[in-house]
């Protein structure tokens, strides 16, 4: 099988509001960076004195990763924003399929599921915040590409147990992070915007081969620094075209020569449509009591074109007419006659919608005793279509036109190119039908 997708040419626009104030000391200065709070913005260092210099960037997210990773008392790996909204990739997927242990099953191009440790996506846990998530699967895996990767800021793999995990699996839990405002401890907005457009041109008339990515991030504090929030929403749309060549496979003509079965050259065009929202509320008056409320709803549309021609050759009536030429004991050119094509036409429409809400209360009753309650919430709603149509000159009987097609093929197997002697373009050869008796009435029944 020969598979051509797109080669994706993007650019990318953005605006930050940003106040950062960094000062240089007199004499040598040295940067420092303290271990940042959970959730606050990997990006930015807080200084570990009075005197110092804020380290931002990605040498500050780095810093985070490894100041987790370090502390924590299970074995994890750990990603974190450069900054608010800055996590690159199309989702989260894509960001936690380069850490090591770690490896993402694709799904027409994107990821999609995890798999930890080598064990399979069904024995992985996802959560958000901490909290288990549902998922649009048929299976138990989460299909990790429903989370925008600008409204996370990091998530922790574990791929040992851990006592303070909500929900676990045996191969490893996901836990994705949100922004925590008040950790975070500034007031920031982020616009961004990103274009694609694919190197292939538009293979099917009703998906465009153009792209784009936008978000809108911002989050805030009171002037106190006791209630924070922060909101975001980001938009995709991305296309993939395709072309793709199968062959049916190569029986043998006789003892010595094979001859391939049949052939199906298709063009695929895919859009996926993605939405994306997040809120977070923060409330902490004293150091005894803190709650947050976080919400995420994301609306996923997948549709899918897949168009071309089926061959029937050999594994069909069609008959290999004498003056065919072999070479390494396959036929590399001839003729079939009695050809009956099968133009086809599948349609898949994936609708999915995810929310999910929940609330952390704590309260520090003495220095030895605290008191934690979590609420969580979420579901999950998916409609699927899928529409296979079947067009043909001819029916199962020999009733209608057949083709006398040519063909050439390379000696060592591959592309084949062919020559037929039926318009494949005119519309009007061809019927809603079952060709080739598939569904086993053949020609017998009337408009099979």
């Amino acid at each position: 099988m020969a598979l051509r997708t797109q080669l994706s040419a993007a650019f990318g626009v953005s605006v930050m509001a940003l106040a950062v104030a960094a000062t240089a000391l007199p004499g040598a200065a040295r940067a420092q960076s303290a271990p940042a709070r959970e959730g606050a913005g990997e990006g930015v260092g807080e200084a570990a004195a009075e005197e110092g210099i804020i380290v931002t960037g990605i040498r500050a997210a780095i810093n985070s990763s490894t100041t987790q990773k370090r502390l924590n008392t299970s074995i994890v790996e750990v990603i974190s924003a450069e900054d608010l909204g800055k996590l690159p990739d199309m989702s989260i997927a894509e960001s936690l399929s380069r850490l090591p242990g770690f490896t993402t099953q694709r799904l027409d191009g994107r990821a999609n599921v995890a798999s930890i440790r080598g064990l399979g996506p069904d024995f992985t846990t996802t959560l958000l915040n901490g909290r288990e998530q549902v998922s649009i699967n048929n299976n138990r895996g989460v299909e990790l590409d429903q989370y925008p990767a600008e409204l996370l800021n990091g998530a922790t793999v574990y791929k040992t147990p851990d006592a303070m995990l909500i929900g676990q699996a045996l191969g490893g839990t996901v836990d994705m992070k949100t922004i925590r405002p008040l950790a975070y401890g500034k007031t920031q907005t982020v616009i961004t915007a990103r274009g694609e457009i694919n190197s292939l041109k538009q293979l099917n008339p009703d998906i465009s081969r153009k792209g784009y990515r936008v978000n809108l991030f911002h989050v805030g504090q009171n002037a106190d620094k006791t209630i924070g929030w922060a909101f975001g929403y980001a938009r995709m749309q991305s296309p993939i075209q395709e072309q793709r060549w199968n062959a049916w496979g190569y029986p043998d003509l006789n003892a010595t020569t094979r001859v391939i079965g049949g052939a199906k050259p298709y063009v695929k065009s895919n859009e996926l449509k993605r939405d994306g929202l997040m809120g977070v509320l923060e409330f902490e008056p004293n150091d005894r009591f803190h709650t947050t409320f976080d919400g995420y709803w994301s609306k996923f549309n997948d549709k899918q074109r897949l168009r071309g021609i089926e061959l029937p050759l050999q594994w069909s009536a069609a008959q290999l007419q004498p003056g065919y030429t072999t070479q390494n004991g396959l036929v590399t050119s001839g003729r079939f006659t009695g050809v009956e094509a099968v133009m086809r036409n599948d349609v898949v429409n994936r609708d999915a919608e995810i929310f999910a809400f929940g609330n952390n209360t704590r309260f520090k009753a003495t220095d030895t005793l605290t008191f934690e309650l979590d609420l969580s919430y979420s579901k999950v709603t998916r409609v699927e279509q899928n529409l296979e149509i079947y067009l043909g000159t001819g029916r199962g009987g020999g009733v209608g036109a057949t083709d006398s097609l040519g063909f050439t093929m390379p000696a060592s197997g591959g592309v084949i190119t062919f020559a037929p002697t039926i318009n494949y373009a005119d519309p009007n050869l061809f019927t809603i039908t079952d060709p080739q008796g598939w569904n086993s009435c053949g020609g017998t029944v009337p408009n099979c």
